[in-house]
């Protein structure tokens, strides 16, 4: 199934961590449910919400339109980069509650969005 829009994006995350039992953990973390509340414009152009970049102390972003293999997103949910490294990250591999919750096909679905400039 292609994302093509934001609304998409919001329910496909929603649903592939209801269908895993994550919904709760997320709830409770500092982010939250940050993809169902934001704005397209807060979610392409901001910060994770509650997050801060612990190398910089500044905002870390959600991610980098048109660039998946950057966007802290994808990071995160593949466990790759010096903060989402599930052995040696700051942070670890999300969801935080895991195992890893989305499939490669998943994160894939997202990157492609990602990748295509993130349709509003």
């Amino acid at each position: 199934m292609a994302l093509t829009s934001y609304a998409d994006v919001q329910a496909f995350i929603t649903a592939v961590l209801t269908q895993n039992g994550e919904q709760g953990g997320v709830a409770a973390a500092p982010h939250r449910d940050f993809w169902a509340t934001l704005s397209y414009n807060d979610f392409v152009n901001g910060p994770v919400p509650g997050v801060q970049d612990p190398g910089t102390g500044g905002p870390l972003p959600i991610l980098v339109r048109g660039n998946s293999a950057q966007s802290n997103l994808i990071l995160s949910l593949r466990g790759q980069g010096p903060l989402f490294d599930p052995n040696t990250g700051t942070f670890g591999q999300m969801p935080a509650n895991g195992p890893p919750m989305f499939t490669s096909d998943q994160i894939q679905q997202l990157a492609d969005w990602i990748d295509a400039g993130c349709p509003e």
